[in-house]
């Protein structure tokens, strides 16, 4: 509720009017008469005084001294708020800084692990690769083994034969087959 300043001079003003009338009217002595003080004029003037102190105090000193308390205690609340924030953002940032710390921690010993696999997976492959060798190595001279086993049975099959052909041409006779079978066998022995 806001009173204007025109409407509480308004009420005053009568009331003055009537403290100066009844301070002309009567004009009795005394000690603050003396003094030059009408004590009529001046009750009516403590009177003024008095509403016009309860208005400004009713409608101007509370209200101004409650947005003042609302204003201060808004400003310690937004320094404490500031102040909190502050150490928020300061935890924040060493948490931050951990959590940094431990992932690149975390990274190193995962790219280590992946270098320690990579490696025993070369060396894995190394030698499978060196045993498939080996082996495909062991298989050919295995087959060349016996290719060679197999043309030196051959060889000794022809050269029997030519053998026998040779001894008949030489004989020319044929002899039974056990005697043949001997034969060649002592000729192979020879060669």
């Amino acid at each position: 509720m806001i009173i204007d300043i025109h409407q509480i001079s308004q009420l005053l003003i009568p009331i003055a009017h009537a403290a100066e009338e009844a301070a002309n009217t009567e004009s009795s002595g005394g000690a603050l008469a003396t003094l030059g003080v009408n004590w009529k004029l001046f009750i009516a003037q403590l009177v003024n005084f008095g509403i016009i102190l309860a208005v400004l105090w009713k409608f101007v000193f509370i209200p101004v001294a409650k947005q003042l308390t609302e204003r201060t205690e808004k400003i310690e609340k937004s320094l404490s708020d500031a102040d909190r924030i502050t150490k928020e953002k300061d935890e924040f940032t060493k948490w931050r800084e951990a959590e940094i710390s431990k992932t690149k921690a975390q990274a190193a010993t995962i790219v280590a692990a992946a270098e320690s696999e990579a490696n025993k997976a070369k060396q894995q492959i190394a030698e499978q690769t060196k045993q498939e060798q080996d082996k495909i190595i062991r298989q050919a001279k295995d087959l060349i083994e016996s290719e060679k086993q197999k043309a030196v049975r051959d060889i000794k099959s022809e050269v029997a034969e030519m053998v026998t052909a040779a001894t008949e041409k030489i004989l020319r006779q044929k002899l039974d087959n056990k005697t043949d079978k001997e034969l060649i066998k002592e000729s192979l022995k020879s060669i």
